[in-house]
């Protein structure tokens, strides 16, 4: 696959400013596609965070791991970004574990390519910003989200706004993104199957 998606995104989130070409282009040639088989995993806790990645096909989440339980915090689908943040940012090892759920292609950035474009280019930081901003504000909404609606609430808001993620991805792990068990998932898909009584 090509690296037109990107550019594409890219651009997106770095307007109204324009990327200037020759940094477009060498930030591009520093990027490499890579094929992900389902239940690889491309970062695990403990690791350095070395890359960004773009999402091209599939589906990713991550993770944290708690007295062995896996308890997922976001999924991530075509022309999304997926990093640990904090440790990208501040180069902590990774607390997140970020693993492939549906086979396809990401593009990897490595780190030293996005930090080299942020001084290259205002667009390029502008794009950068914007990407942190998007993962504080899913981290918020998540947070908020757990902390007042109720678990049916919940699962009608994810279903809403990720019917291709509900879709795609086994009921055991929405369950755990929900922070509820799968047998109180089949409740609340059972009911709102049947309706009111």
């Amino acid at each position: 696959m090509t690296t037109v998606a990107l550019e594409a995104e890219l651009k997106r989130m770095a307007a109204p400013l324009v990327i200037a070409p020759r940094a477009l282009d060498v930030f591009l040639s520093a990027t490499h596609p890579r094929r992900v088989a389902k239940g690889e995993h491309l970062v695990r806790e403990g690791d350095a965070a070395t890359a960004l990645y773009f999402v091209q096909e599939g589906i990713l989440r991550y993770y944290y791991l708690a007295d062995g339980i896996e308890h997922t915090g976001q999924f991530f689908t075509e022309t999304m970004f997926v990093a640990d943040v904090l440790a990208l940012t501040i180069g902590a090892p990774c607390l997140q574990n970020i693993d492939v759920l549906e086979a396809g292609e990401v593009i990897v950035v490595p780190k030293p390519a996005l930090l080299a474009a942020y001084d290259a280019d205002h667009g390029f930081e502008r794009f950068g910003r914007r990407v942190m901003e998007y993962a504080m504000a899913g981290s918020q909404r998540r947070s908020a989200s757990l902390l007042v609606l109720s678990a049916e609430e919940r699962y009608a808001r994810f279903v809403a706004a990720r019917p291709d993620v509900a879709r795609r991805v086994p009921q055991y792990l929405i369950a755990s993104y929900l922070g509820i068990t799968p047998e109180a998932l089949s409740r609340i898909r059972r009911r709102r199957t049947e309706g009111p009584k």
